[in-house]
């Protein structure tokens, strides 16, 4: 590739990271950049080289409140510098209204309402829910292969395998030499739901072997609750339902957030509590919130960004 053509692609590069550090990018934003990474190798390059900086990290720590960086100070011999300050934005973006860095570098990513299968390694079935972020980890002949779930859901059907396939979704670790199971990543932590086979869980207070219709959820302090489940129910928005039956609504909140823009948050953790007992259809996830508010008696007001408040 030619010098000009180079530093045009970094160009473009940088400006869909200040984009995506503005504070006003939307999902349209984040699914028109997968479509220019996808352009071609040079263009997966240059994103890769202006956002994967890794000497940022350090500077960041002390820009909590970082300026809005133009792209020429990106590409005017100040791109460790030009990134740090927007690493914040981009490492942990307010009520997950844009794209963090581990999602855009992620391998495979859905947008909002898209579903997308994968076979990672021979014999196992990756099914990714709606916004939905993964890479691909791999071993030797002889080691574990399998996926680490950056965010969103995935269900992995694995075949009688020869070497353990695993999930990685942050400090939990899910393993089976064959199964049917769906990991999610919450706000609070991550649930493992085994629906065939046998599924071994790793990162809680203790290992827990989950069995057919077992579900682990591991909070973020490392608790575990172990709790026995409806596997098709679990699994119900592979056929575009999701289904609720006593469900915590800060549960049911994680779950609606997959499917909608914006987001949609509680006024206060006691609302987190409250039982749900209802069924919602993906193709309609807009009737979610009048249907909340007339079950528990509650107010939404209706924000900028797709940004819901329930009180």
């Amino acid at each position: 590739m030619r010098d000009d053509d180079a530093n045009g692609l970094l160009v473009e590069a940088a400006d869909w990271v200040v984009c995506l550090t503005s504070g006003a990018a939307t999902d349209d934003d984040a699914a028109r950049l997968a479509a220019w990474r996808a352009r071609s190798p040079a263009h997966e390059a240059a994103f890769r080289e202006v956002a994967g900086v890794r000497s940022y990290a350090v500077v960041a720590k002390h820009n909590k409140k970082p300026p809005m960086v133009s792209r020429r100070a990106v590409l005017a011999g100040g791109t460790t510098a030009a990134l740090a300050v927007m690493t914040v934005g981009i490492a942990r973006p307010p009520l997950g209204l844009w794209p963090s860095f581990a999602e855009l570098t992620a391998d495979h990513r859905t947008a909002i309402g898209e579903r997308y299968a994968l076979t990672p390694v021979s014999g196992v079935k990756v099914e990714m829910n709606s916004r939905t972020a993964l890479s691909l980890i791999g071993g030797g002949t002889e080691g574990s292969q399998g996926i680490s779930l950056v965010t969103g859901e995935a269900f992995v059907t694995a075949e009688p395998l020869a070497a353990a396939f695993r999930v990685e979704a942050g400090a939990v670790n899910a393993s089976t030499r064959g199964a049917q199971f769906n990991v999610q990543r919450l706000d609070g932590g991550v649930r493992v739901a085994c629906v065939s086979g046998s599924v071994e869980c790793n990162g809680g207070d203790r290992p827990i072997w989950l069995r057919s219709n077992e579900q682990v959820f591991v909070a973020s302090n490392g608790a575990t609750r172990r709790s026995v489940v409806d596997g098709e129910k679990v699994t119900a928005w592979r056929r575009g339902l999701l289904i609720f039956e006593g469900a915590p609504l800060s549960q049911v909140v994680d779950q609606i957030n997959l499917y909608r823009s914006g987001k949609i948050v509680l006024a206060n953790t006691a609302l987190g509590g409250l039982e749900v007992n209802a069924i919602f259809h993906t193709s309609r996830i807009e009737e979610a919130v009048p249907q909340i508010e007339q079950l528990l008696n509650l107010h939404a007001r209706h924000l900028a960004g797709g940004v819901v408040v329930m009180s």
